[in-house]
């Protein structure tokens, strides 16, 4: 059961949750940018002293585990064009497998609105999804950080081991293999998707909630300065 959990760990690493980050663009975020979304986006300074730059970013909607119900999956695959922005870097916490990706795209009132009505059903249809196979049990809970934004809509799956209670982020079990906080949150016509992810058991949930709000900081600063 170990080393089936642990292949399922490995897959999920090095396959469609992660995206690779090119060099060019994580080197140019890390200066202040003419592109206001890009000066807007979190820099490892924000986070503390044990974060740096990381090579990729998470795609945690793209779990298989979301396309279970249809409508979980529909209201995703809207989402997961967030993916595509230009404005993205990945930071990585330096001593633990844990990191952040942040994502930010801006458009008319009209397309920024399509998102929030998909992030809205993402947690009204994803909210209550277990999965349990012989060798790992995955869950989707809504997740709630407080209000941030003009909107702000969250959603956490945790994966691990069959017998494993993943429903208590305050007391992270061992079975715990892989944990990923997705938020979705609308500022004006600006949406920032920002994802917190964690594996064995190295997973701090206050921070979630903590780079959001200065994931949000940030954005209102850069659009004022711009």
């Amino acid at each position: 059961m170990i080393t089936k959990c642990s292949f399922l760990v490995a897959a999920v690493l090095a396959g469609s949750l992660l995206a690779p980050s090119p060099a060019l663009a994580e080197k140019s975020s890390a200066l202040r940018s003419p592109d206001p979304l890009k000066a807007a986006l979190l820099s490892p300074e924000d986070l503390g002293s044990e974060f740096t730059r990381r090579g990729y970013r998470t795609r945690g909607l793209l779990s298989p585990t979301f396309a279970r119900i249809k409508k979980c999956g529909t209201a995703v695959k809207s989402i997961s064009a967030v993916y595509r922005a230009k404005a993205a870097t990945g930071l990585k916490h330096k001593d633990r497998w844990e990191g952040i990706s942040e994502y930010i795209v801006s458009g008319t009132a009209s397309e920024i609105s399509a998102l929030e009505r998909a992030a809205k059903a993402m947690v009204r249809h994803c909210r209550k999804i277990t999965v349990k196979t012989d060798g790992s049990k995955d869950i989707i809970r809504k997740l709630s950080i407080g209000r941030l934004g003009d909107s702000v809509h969250g959603i956490k799956f945790r994966s691990g081991f069959p017998d494993s209670n993943l429903e208590r982020d305050a007391e992270l079990p061992a079975g715990m293999m892989i944990a990923i906080d997705v938020v979705i949150i609308r500022v004006g016509n600006t949406m920032i998707a920002l994802e917190h992810d964690g594996n064995v058991g190295e997973f701090d949930p206050s921070l979630t909630k903590s780079a959001a709000q200065t994931a949000v900081t940030r954005l209102h600063q850069s659009l004022q300065d711009n």
